[in-house]
């Protein structure tokens, strides 16, 4: 079992790094706000969690749900990484974002 853990604490820790990484030095992507409702078990480790890693809820539901997402992305085969990634992601950037600067943007 602790292994188990380390794993996911592991895995964790590497995509909030990836995720820094892909934002560049100094360059943040634009945030959105998701609205969700957890059940009381689920709130429950939430609150366990957050403390563990020392974090809001908010903070701590918005890593590892961004850990989950890209796990869920990588099992759908989508493309995660590479030049395919990033023009999906500048369009939908571009969507989504219109009014904000872009760190990839070219002037």
């Amino acid at each position: 079992m602790a292994s188990r853990s380390s794993s996911r604490v592991h895995t964790l820790i590497h995509s909030v790094l990836e995720e820094r990484a892909a934002r560049g030095m100094g360059s943040d992507l634009p945030e959105t706000k998701v609205t969700l409702r957890l059940n009381a078990a689920d709130a429950f480790w939430l609150s366990q969690l957050a403390d563990l890693m020392d974090a809001s809820r908010t903070r701590a539901a918005a890593q590892l749900l961004s850990a989950a997402i890209r796990d869920a992305a990588q099992a759908a085969k989508l493309p995660t990484e590479g030049d395919t990634f990033r023009e999906a992601l500048q369009t939908f950037l571009e969507q989504e974002f219109p009014a904000e600067p872009h760190p990839d943007a070219k002037s």
